[in-house]
């Protein structure tokens, strides 16, 4: 019998070694690769039972050699087990995605190692090569024609359905909707988060059924693992068709929208892009049904695609209005002391023109930054904040500033800051996590630079997951606000309450002081002030207003001291 051959991909020599080591001595022929190309091409040339796969690698990462391998011919049989560390959770979960067999947790023990190989070997021998069975054949053909997310048909599946009522001389209308072209979410939050929109987009569009749309009307997707979803619609005859069918994409639009944004407006923090597009299907017997929808899908693409232009153009002028006019609006939040309940300071926080489409700051603030106008609105809200809080008694004064903002200050100097260095108050700089910071030392220069014109530095959102704890440890900041994901719902989350503590600590270890931010009910607040949060905000103790509050949160009961007790 042959030696089984063993494919080893990992760029660390003292790694190699040892593996190669004991599979050598066990009996094993082993090759090895030290990056991700030369572990693909060598895996092709020399058809090995088992690979071995580094996650971390130069060139080509491991999730890509994995699924470039599982997508050839000559190695989509061959077991791999990736090798990972123990802190790198999400591993786990890319490797089943990138169709890994297995996975090794660095440091492994020689046991471990020949066990998890004789099991790989083992399983792949029980069998005839998957792809030669025809209950594969059949999971492979369902796996072409149904998308595994959402469970909906590919638009394959439903030409023949459209076929009859084509050739009928009925005419048909499509409906192209795409929740992802302008959105970026799979990108920002994770494919987990995405693949669950396109879920809750599948289960809206079929609750349609029967309602928007007739009961035999067909909701598709273009392809398995794709975002955009087609509806293939009855159209009444008639003049008034094409405005018919404007009429029902605009329901469509509006009705998908507010689900998504119930459903995800606490997970998602950004604009949820819908896009809805239409086209008719004229029946014509001259022409393949397969080329008359294709057709009628391309032009609806083409209408969404449009219709989102001509929408951004109209936001890229009522924001630069926005600019030039400075139509924006600061509202500020109250901040206490949550033992005796008196005021502590404030958050300035930018509003847009009401009832506009930049109400929101998330949308403006991401408007601004998708156009590089991020440091011109900046400097716009630190001086509308700066002026609407000069007469107001001295205080803390809280304001959200962008990391690239600060990051530009060996380039654009302090003038932004200006307005803000003539306050007679503490002002506090709030750099939200979500921004990244590009390079630590030059980052660092700026926050002393600030620090020495008077300004105090506060992490914002600290514990949402955007930034490393060591990234905090490093800023020295002198405030940590705790996000408020994280304090809604403490009272009744151990795993949040082991957080928060665990932020309490580590704010007392660099002489920080936390600020609790949310907090919404009168248990979240109690819990606040058991955990030792000195500071917090939140609608249930202050709303943000356009006059700034004075006056301490009387109508609260102040926490008791432990003699009191």
């Amino acid at each position: 019998m042959a030696e089984e051959r063993i494919l080893i991909v990992d760029d660390d020599e003292d790694i190699l070694l040892i593996v190669q080591t004991i599979l050598a001595n066990a009996g094993y022929s082993v090759l090895v690769a030290r990056n991700g190309r030369e572990g693909v091409d060598l895996a092709l040339e020399t058809k090995p039972d088992l690979i071995l796969l580094d996650v971390m690698m130069p060139e080509l990462s491991g999730w890509e050699v994995c699924t470039t391998l599982k997508n050839a011919p000559e190695t989509r049989q061959t077991p791999i087990a990736m090798m990972t560390v123990k802190s790198e959770i999400r591993d786990l979960i890319t490797g089943m995605q990138v169709g890994a067999n297995d996975y090794l947790t660095k440091p492994f023990t020689r046991r471990k190692l020949l066990e998890t190989v004789r099991r790989l070997l083992d399983q792949r021998g029980e069998s005839p090569p998957s792809f030669l069975t025809s209950e594969n054949e059949q999971v492979r053909h369902k796996s072409l024609l149904f998308d595994p997310i959402t469970e909906l048909p590919t638009v394959p599946v439903i030409i023949d359905a459209l076929r009859d009522r084509l050739l009928d001389s009925r005419d048909l209308a499509v409906l192209y909707v795409d929740v992802e072209q302008y959105s970026h979410i799979e990108e920002t939050y994770g494919w987990e988060v995405f693949d669950s929109l396109l879920r809750n987009t599948a289960k809206a569009l079929r609750r349609m059924v029967g309602t928007i749309f007739a009961t035999e009307d067909f909701v598709a997707v273009n392809r398995t693992g794709g975002s955009d979803f087609y509806v293939l619609t009855s159209l009444e005859a008639g003049d008034g068709a094409p405005a018919r069918l404007q009429r029902k994409a605009r329901q469509v639009e509006e009705s998908l929208r507010g689900t998504l944004e119930e459903a995800f407006g606490t997970r998602i923090h950004k604009r949820i892009g819908v896009f809805v597009g239409h086209a008719i299907i004229r029946a014509n017997p001259q022409m393949r049904v397969e080329r008359l929808v294709y057709r009628a899908l391309r032009e609806a693409v083409t209408v969404a695609t449009t219709k989102e232009r001509e929408r951004q153009t109209l936001l890229h002028d009522a924001f630069n209005e926005i600019l030039r006019k400075r139509r924006i609006r600061t509202v500020y939040q109250p901040i206490f002391d949550l033992a005796t309940m008196e005021l502590f300071g404030h958050e300035a926080l930018t509003r847009g023109p009401l009832d506009s489409a930049f109400e929101s700051p998330d949308l403006l603030f991401q408007f601004a930054g998708e156009h590089e106008a991020t440091w011109e609105l900046e400097q716009l809200c630190l001086e509308s904040s700066a002026n609407h809080y000069a007469s107001t008694p001295e205080s803390y004064l809280f304001l959200n500033v962008e990391a690239d903002s600060i990051e530009r200050l060996s380039t654009r100097g302090l003038q932004a800051f200006t307005p803000l260095i003539n306050l007679r108050h503490q002002v506090v700089l709030e750099v939200t996590e979500r921004s990244a910071i590009r390079d630590i030392p030059v980052f660092r220069e700026a926050l002393a630079t600030l620090r020495h014109h008077g300004f105090r530095i506060a992490i914002d959102d600290a514990g949402s997951g955007y930034a490393s704890l060591q990234s905090i440890a490093e800023l020295r900041p002198n405030f940590l606000k705790v996000a408020n994901t994280l304090i809604t719902g403490l009272h009744q989350d151990t795993i949040k309450r082991d957080v928060v503590e665990m932020l309490v600590t580590l704010s007392r270890r660099i002489d920080a002081v936390c600020v609790a931010e949310g907090i919404e009910t009168p248990e979240d607040l109690e819990e606040c002030r058991r955990i030792g949060i000195p500071y917090g905000q939140g609608f249930y103790i202050g709303v943000p207003e356009e006059t700034p509050a004075l006056h301490p949160a009387r109508e609260f009961v102040p926490a008791r001291r432990a003699s009191d007790r």
